[in-house]
């Protein structure tokens, strides 16, 4: 799905109804997209990615569909991400109901952000996001050097 990336701060109804930006919204109808799927990231330290259903199955299936399912990397890897998916419902207002146990599994109360990421979208809650943003930083900087994009990326 192509969309205009964004990086926006947002607010969960007490519902725990988020509605969409507006580029997401009309890039979701434009294709007929009525409903995403949700998976937690990192578990109860995350956030929440949000996939349309066909990136669903290519990205987060298709990680293992021809794996061994007793593998010990591959059960983890479904009771880890897999087993959190839930589908969700867009509404004619452009919002999804985040189901509860998500949104306590993450620790989503009222203020979120949400910022698009290649073929979906993450929301999470305010607190942990700084938290996490600032760590991926200091992560990209010992990565990089502070140069910018590590060895053996774009650009060389």
């Amino acid at each position: 799905m192509q969309h205009d990336e964004f990086h926006s701060q947002l607010t969960l109804d007490p519902k725990g109804r988020l509605t969409l930006p507006v580029a997401l919204r009309e890039a979701l109808a434009k294709e007929g997209h009525n409903s995403l799927v949700i998976v937690a990231l990192n578990g109860p330290k995350g956030g929440l990615a949000f996939f349309i259903p066909e990136a669903y199955d290519r990205i987060i299936k298709g990680r293992v569909r021809n794996a061994d399912p007793f593998a010990g990397g591959t059960m983890n890897y479904l009771r880890a991400v897999a087993a959190t998916s839930q589908t969700v419902a867009l509404d004619s207002a452009g919002r999804v109901l985040v189901p509860p146990l998500l949104r306590k599994m993450v620790g989503m109360d009222r203020e979120v952000v949400a910022f698009s990421s290649l073929d979906w979208f993450e929301v999470w809650d305010l607190s942990r996001w700084e938290r996490a943003f600032a760590h991926s930083v200091e992560q990209w900087d010992l990565e990089t050097g502070n140069a910018g994009v590590p060895s053996g990326g774009e650009g060389e």
